[in-house]
């Protein structure tokens, strides 16, 4: 019976570590499909965004195309309007899309720039160039060159100048490597995964990501667009020449044209996703095979973990499936001459049809857009073939089930002639973010409710602030009156008064008299803080002349040398700008009354910008830069009372009243050597909507 117990525990223990042990041979193969499998939807993936990004990019060389088309036959036939007709060509193409445009002649050199430099370079040892002097009447993308001007990175595109069937030279457009990586990179997609553009070289003309670093570097040569080059499209995997990421590649030959499109998923970014499904799964592996050691009976609840694992499984690949939507771009192409028409699959998604079942065609495209934008649309659509230009426009979609999305379109036209060949084109789903508008116009409208509120409210305590300053003001006079009454009372009982006693009374009265100042400038400052602005147009000269007349007077036996710029004028309310130049200029007679060749200036010392800079200057007593934080402070003086008098309100009147104005005010200055103070006004200045606390 012992040894029957200890053969059914030895039974036990073996067919448990077998179950563990088959249960992690086939998790381990499970994932390891999983992840083929994931690699292998990334593969449609990547071809099917090489599609719909390689229609964009032939559109663009369609275009180039046809500007060289039209610039070599006006060379031919009408060589002294060229620059003229360049000039216009060069205007019609997206803006950077072309740098420049160049003629080179059949010998190599440079005869025609459309930047005015360059002429004279010889071009003729260049690949491109040879390539072009095979007299074919073609399209040649060359690889990127390093302007030798510019310096940037530039693709020539070039088309031969053929005169009677012989080469005659050929005309350049050069289209920035940087701009194309902009357009590569308006692709939504991982940080890692990569667009590039390759000539039929294998050579980087742009890429999305380190556009400069691929700049004179190329792809291995067992690329397979290299190897064969009768494919049109496919998928590989392989790690990136450049920085060695495994990346599925789905690339896509432009026809006619020697380039290849190619878009690389980062494997990290197609397999994050499933990271923590897989790692739920060793976790419930390992927990499964702890459980089976244990025993028999709780093998019920292990294939329940399992199941539970499995459903994780399936869930992650179901996000999977729909994260491969996220890019929500289509394409559709028209040949005219045909009428066949061919939409890509997210096409059919985003008009909600079905590839297997319906047939795309233009007048299925219009019956999906609601009849109050069909006519516009149409409009706009013929508009662009009878003008020859790029269709762009942003309309809504009414799907089968009744769903409203809104898209972007773009187009381009080909034409031989007169006559249409082929249409091309894009289609964007955007829907998410003209919700994202709306609901910013709708936040933007109930934060303009909240900023009027606040208006108001400040507004009413300002009103409150103003009535406190209007009595505090009258409670304190009165028992200062008070005190100076009776110590004038007081001093006349001076024969009575010891020094001492007369020494205490002065300083009394002198202590009432600084806080009746000081009462009447807080005063002062509070109203000119919220007084109300009247701008017109102000002389600031006259009125520095009228306050020097006015120091001047207070002080007959002062020599000073004023110099005033003459024709200084702001738009600026008149008394609060008094107020200003009296406390600057006020400032500057009083510190310099120690100076014995005392001099001061107001002048204008910038107009730009929309502002006016105007500057007080003067070489009195100056003062220590490092206190400068608190020269607009209230009450915060940078001398004693015994050096220079004060209440050190002034500045701090001055700067409330600038910054109601719009303007600002700094200062500069050193000790015994005089101060600077420069203050702004604006051409067109705003009014504040309530007064200044």
């Amino acid at each position: 019976m012992k040894r029957l117990v200890h053969l059914h525990v030895a039974l036990v223990l073996l067919l448990s570590i077998s179950a563990a042990a088959v249960l992690w041979v086939q998790s381990l193969r499970s994932q390891d499909q999983l992840r083929e499998q994931v690699l292998q939807q990334s593969e449609q993936r990547s071809l099917h965004l090489a599609d719909a990004m390689s229609g964009q990019v032939d559109s663009q060389l369609s275009t180039l195309d046809l500007a060289l088309h039209q610039l070599t036959d006006h060379w031919l036939r009408h060589p002294a309007e060229f620059e003229g007709l360049a000039r216009r060509v060069l205007e019609a193409l997206p803006h950077g899309f072309v740098s420049h445009l160049v003629v080179v002649n059949a010998q190599g050199t440079v005869t025609f720039s459309s930047q005015g430099d360059g002429v004279g370079v010889y071009l003729g040892d260049r690949d491109y160039f040879q390539e072009l002097r095979q007299g074919h009447d073609r399209v040649v993308i060359g690889g990127p060159v390093l302007g030798r001007l510019t310096k940037r990175w530039l693709v020539v595109v070039g088309l031969p100048i053929l005169r009677d069937g012989r080469f005659d030279g050929s005309v350049h457009l050069l289209v920035p490597t940087d701009w194309l990586a902009q357009r590569l990179a308006g692709l939504q997609l991982s940080g890692q995964d990569v667009v590039a553009v390759l000539n039929g070289k294998g050579e980087f003309l742009a890429r999305n990501i380190d556009n400069l670093g691929a700049m004179g570097g190329r792809v291995a040569a067992d690329r397979p667009f290299l190897t064969d080059p009768a494919l049109g499209k496919g998928v590989f995997r392989s790690a990136g020449s450049l920085d060695q990421v495994p990346r599925t590649y789905g690339w896509h030959r432009l026809p006619r044209r020697e380039a290849v499109v190619v878009i690389g998923l980062a494997d990290a970014s197609v397999l994050g996703p499933l990271a923590p499904a897989l790692r739920r799964s060793q976790a419930i592996n390992g927990l499964l095979s702890l459980l089976l050691l244990a025993g028999g009976g709780v093998a019920a609840w292990l294939l329940w973990r399992i199941e539970r694992g499995r459903q994780a499984v399936d869930a992650s690949e179901a996000r999977l499936k729909e994260a491969q939507h996220l890019a929500r771009v289509g394409d559709w192409a028209h040949d005219a001459v045909s009428g066949r028409h061919v939409w890509s699959d997210e096409m059919f998604r985003i008009f909600g049809m079905d590839p297997a079942r319906d047939t795309p065609s233009y007048e299925i495209l219009m019956q999906r857009v609601p009849a109050a934008a069909r006519h516009q649309l149409a409009r706009q659509f013929n508009a662009s073939l009878k003008e020859r230009r790029l269709f762009q426009a942003e309309h809504p979609v009414q799907r089968p089930d009744g769903s409203l999305l809104y898209v972007r379109a773009l187009g381009v036209h080909e034409f031989d002639g007169n006559r249409l060949l082929r249409s091309v084109g894009t289609v964007q789903d955007i829907t998410e973010t003209r919700s994202a508008q709306r609901a910013l116009q709708r936040l933007n409208d109930e934060l303009e409710h909240r900023v009027q509120d606040r208006t108001r409210e400040l507004a009413a305590l300002n009103r409150e602030l103003e009535a406190f300053a209007y009595s505090v003001s009258h409670d304190l006079r009165t028992p200062l009156r008070s005190i100076h009454g009776f110590a004038s009372l007081l001093a006349e009982e001076d024969e009575r008064l010891s020094s001492e006693g007369r020494a205490h009374l002065r300083r009394i009265q002198d202590a009432a008299r600084r806080m009746g100042v000081l009462i009447t400038d807080l005063l002062s400052m509070a109203h000119h803080s919220r007084a109300p602005v009247h701008h017109e147009v102000i002389n600031l000269s006259d009125l520095a002349h009228a306050i020097a007349v006015e120091l001047e007077r207070g002080e007959p036996h002062r020599q000073v040398q004023w110099v005033i710029e003459d024709g200084l004028v702001a738009l600026a309310d008149p008394l609060l700008m008094r107020v200003v130049l009296q406390n600057l200029l006020g400032n500057a007679w009083k510190y310099t009354g120690q100076t014995p060749q005392a001099r001061i200036e107001f002048m204008r010392t910038e107009h730009a910008g929309g502002r006016q800079t105007f500057c007080v200057r003067d070489n009195g007593a100056g003062f220590d830069m490092a206190y400068a934080d608190q020269l607009f402070q209230p009450f915060k003086r940078l001398h004693t009372p015994q050096q220079f008098e004060g209440s050190g309100v002034g500045l701090a009147t001055v700067q409330r009243v600038i910054q109601r104005h719009g303007g600002d005010i700094r200062a500069e200055a050193s000790v015994g050597h005089g101060a600077s103070f420069w203050f702004s006004l604006p051409d067109d200045p705003v009014a504040q909507a309530a007064p200044t606390a």
